[in-house]
């Protein structure tokens, strides 16, 4: 019974580890290396996810790693033109005068600043 039992559970692995096992070959070794580390590094040798994670990034469900970047990098061009723009207004805008007439009728201008 328990020999039954056993190649039951061994066929059932057996088209389990065939369904997800995954073999690769003709890559230049450069490229072998250098992946082998980083699934090391970022997944704890888990080749499996890290090869999901690439088939995400590529499908895009994950964002683009500059994206985050290029978005902070046009958020900051916008406020760098805004400044500009405030700072032209500034030095360009005439000062408005004000006239203070005194109790004899005299009147004196005096400039006033914003």
């Amino acid at each position: 019974m328990e020999d039954k039992e056993f190649q039951q559970k061994f066929e059932e692995w057996k088209e389990k580890f065939r369904r997800t096992s995954f073999l690769i070959s003709r890559i230049p070794e450069q490229t072998k290396t250098e992946l082998m580390q980083w699934f090391k590094k970022d997944f704890c040798d888990d080749y499996g996810m890290g090869l999901k994670w690439l088939w995400d990034h590529y499908k895009g469900t994950l964002p683009n790693q500059n994206e985050e970047v290029n978005t902070k990098i046009d958020i900051l061009a916008d406020e760098v033109a805004k400044l500009k723009e405030q700072l032209a207004k500034l030095t360009q805008e005439p000062k408005a005068e004000k006239v203070i007439e005194a109790a004899d009728g005299t009147k004196y201008r005096k400039g006033l600043k914003r």
